[in-house]
């Protein structure tokens, strides 16, 4: 390799009309309303964030945090419990209530949180403009935002990949530039925050979230052709086995062995391998265009930075871009040799573009000797952030509300209850709809065979039940009960809800 490339020994940019003396609070406080403004607005949406109220709210009602568990008392295990935990404690501080706004909270604190930390890794490193374009890229990429205000996963866990793959790479560092073999202590610390975090990571995703992190060290120290020390991979598997393992095998334990045939096997195993019919595959291609779309409009200038980068030998003078770009190439690589992808997968591998972009930026900048190239790169770059924001009060005014219209339960499940007020329960027969679950509240029953519906009608007293539309013909002739139809989703909103539901009750109702 060729000598390293130190930022912080060269002339620092100067930025147009002194852009960088009134950037931080004006920058961080518009990250801050990108992520939190209106986030508690509108109703939860997708079946992620249902499930996550709905697990969180139930730890909290019950006390019982082991097992995520639904409100009609089956258990999920979908994803482990590290989310779920977060929202539970927000909603704990919250007054014991889980709200969107509360659902939400998590993501949008790791994504503001994630900001912070490639922003801070990349000073730390001695980037100084790099830095700032790092972290606007991420903030503003706009997948980043959009799932960074939604209750889901995904966001948490890049903040912890990142993190552990930062504490990973400091300690690294420091490791290649100690001489002496001292700073044993220190060394040790960094390898433990590594390791928690990815123990975090675990607890949020599964072990897909250490074949992430793993490809990426594995790359990055046969590319350094370094052998990792042996005591600090001693160090990080034992916190992750004393951090992240026990749960999995009490919950292995607890469930009977589902733990290991639902989350461990079907949803690990048959998405990576894509032997389930119900699971969608895609070409190995596919997460080419879903990052160019996902990181835009950062995916504009990323593509000829790189070309710069290349033609300049940045790779071979720079560590820390060949850490981001590994970072990067690894992720979408474990990534793409899964058979069922979806976009968001891909938010771990978006610090990794982050920091490669912020690398090459500042070394493209100092490479310049004319001052006004400089200054229209700098107006080029605040207009790429200018772009990345104003699509989002667009989003707020009229694509969320009319995706929370679509998606909408809260009039239907209220409708419902002023039928059969809790707690009565409500029979859900061959539908899954987190949604209308959540806002009905317990006591909820899913149903899935027509046997166990004829065996609930057949009990005494009034029941209601909730199904899909095309089963109301053979409802009465299957079960031998007459059932009466009382409301229906579509009447509940004002657009045509994309799949439909009916709520009925049976005529031997006892008001």
């Amino acid at each position: 390799m060729s000598a390293e490339y130190f930022p912080s020994a060269r002339t620092p940019v100067v930025m147009a009309g002194g852009f960088w003396r009134w950037w931080p609070a004006l920058g961080w406080g518009g990250v801050g309303l990108l992520f939190f403004f209106q986030l508690g607005a509108r109703d939860l949406v997708s079946s992620h964030e249902a499930r996550a109220a709905q697990n969180a709210q139930r730890m909290l009602d019950t006390g019982a945090w082991g097992l995520p568990t639904l409100y009609d008392g089956q258990t999920d295990l979908q994803k482990p419990p590290g989310y779920y935990w977060m929202v539970a404690v927000v909603g704990w501080l919250h007054g014991g209530e889980v709200s969107p706004w509360v659902a939400r909270f998590p993501a949008a604190a790791s994504a503001l949180a994630t900001v912070g930390l490639v922003y801070g890794f990349l000073r730390w490193a001695g980037y100084q403009s790099g830095a700032f374009w790092a972290a606007a890229a991420l903030a503003t990429a706009n997948h980043f935002v959009a799932i960074g205000r939604t209750a889901r996963i995904d966001v948490p866990l890049t903040g912890a990949i990142a993190l552990s793959l930062i504490a990973f790479f400091t300690t690294e560092s420091r490791i290649s530039t100690d001489n002496r073999g001292g700073r044993r202590a220190l060394r040790i610390l960094g390898w433990i925050v590594a390791a928690l975090a990815a123990s975090w990571a675990v607890l949020l995703k599964g072990p897909v979230a250490l074949a992430l992190i793993g490809a990426v060290v594995a790359v990055f120290y046969g590319v350094e052709r370094r052998w990792p020390p042996g005591g600090g991979l001693l160090v990080g598997g034992a916190v992750v086995g004393l951090v992240a393992l026990p749960w999995f095998l009490w919950a292995n334990h607890a469930t009977g062995g589902e733990l290991v045939r639902v989350f461990i096997w079907y949803h690990n195993v048959a998405r990576f391998t894509g032997e389930s019919e119900a699971l969608a595959s895609h070409p190995w291609w596919y997460y080419g265009p879903r990052l160019a779309w996902a990181l835009l409009p950062w995916s504009v200038p990323l593509v000829p930075l790189l070309v710069w980068a290349w033609r300049n030998r940045v790779w071979p003078q720079d560590r820390v871009f060949r850490f981001g770009l590994i970072w990067l190439v690894g992720m979408v690589a474990v990534l793409s040799a899964a058979k069922f992808k979806r976009a968001d997968y891909l938010l771990p591998a978006f610090p990794g573009a982050a920091i490669v972009l912020g690398c090459t930026v500042e070394r493209w900048l100092h490479s310049r000797e004319s001052l006004c190239a400089i200054q229209w790169s700098t107006r080029l770059g605040i207009t790429l952030v200018a772009v990345g924001v104003a699509v989002w009060p667009i989003m707020w005014r009229v694509i969320e509300p009319r995706q929370a219209a679509r998606h909408e339960k809260q009039r239907f499940a209220a409708a419902i209850r002023q039928l059969a007020p809790s707690p009565e329960p409500i029979l859900l027969f061959r539908t899954e709809s987190h949604l209308l679950t959540y806002h009905l509240g317990m006591p909820v029953h899913t149903l899935v065979e027509w046997g166990e519906l004829k065996e609930r009608l057949a009990a005494p007293g009034r029941h209601t039940v909730v199904m899909p539309p095309e089963y109301v013909a053979d409802a009465e002739r299957i079960t031998g009960h007459p059932l009466v139809l009382v409301v229906s989703l579509a009447e509940c909103l004002t657009v045509f809800p994309p799949r439909p539901l009916v709520c009925l009750q049976s005529l031997d109702a006892g008001h």
